[in-house]
């Protein structure tokens, strides 16, 4: 297993249909995300997994590996940076789309067998004039994704800017739409449970980091019918 990294609860119900479970929190997070519609394109071929986030991600990199392990990954590429942004080169700290397409340059082999992630956007809450804006760096991160893997993007929260993080949200899932082949992983659903972020309603405490992966592992199951 790679990794680049330079940046429970007592009990657990699964989801009905579009609902997202409550889940305990603690080191032992069962149920489902819930809210996952589809299977993924190849689903069956998936043995490979490369993310890309921020400060949430690299925080939660220990936990999210230790999930897709349990889960049979051994192949995990996780680049994640604190303060990385969709689309926006910060000196050494590189944009997403930026990362997206060093990954994709790598080599010419099929990408048959991988699934991205993509978490980022909470260094971007409130950070454009226009909605337009926001939809241009989501769109610089998908054109540098391959086009025919499956793409989960994990969806933002940001306590203290709750309109803006909306707004990023709902590009994002506009664009995923017309994408296909990418669901969302509902983190918005859980991250205002009661012990899972710091003060300051962004970062996570040590629960709420393997409640991060819980939700960026468990959305991935459920998308590629596992």
């Amino acid at each position: 297993m790679l990794v680049v990294a330079s940046c429970g609860g007592d009990e657990s119900a699964a989801s009905d249909e579009g609902v997202p479970a409550t889940i305990g929190l603690g080191s032992n997070i069962n149920g489902t995300v819930g809210g996952i519609d589809g299977v993924a394109e190849n689903a069956a071929d998936v043995d490979t997994i490369v993310m890309i986030g921020d400060s949430i991600t690299f925080g939660a990199t220990p936990e999210i590996e230790s999930r897709f392990t349990d889960l049979g990954f051994d192949d995990v590429t996780i680049d994640a940076i604190p303060g990385k942004r969709i689309a926006r080169d910060i000196a050494d700290n590189p944009a997403g789309s930026s990362v997206a397409a060093f990954i994709a340059a790598g080599d010419d082999s099929p990408r048959d067998d991988e699934l991205w992630i993509v978490a980022l956007g909470t260094n971007d809450v409130g950070q454009y004039a226009s909605a337009e804006e926001i939809a241009a760096a989501v769109n610089e991160v998908l054109d540098a994704v391959p086009g025919d893997v499956p793409l989960v993007w994990v969806d933002v929260y940001f306590r203290d800017k709750p309109d803006e993080a909306a707004q990023v949200n709902a590009i994002i899932r506009e664009r995923l739409a017309r994408r296909g082949n990418a669901v969302v992983a509902p983190w918005t659903e859980f991250a205002e449970a009661d012990g899972v972020l710091v003060a300051d309603g962004v970062h996570t405490t040590d629960n709420g980091a393997d409640m991060f992966a819980f939700v960026v592992t468990d959305s991935t199951r459920a998308f590629l019918g596992r």
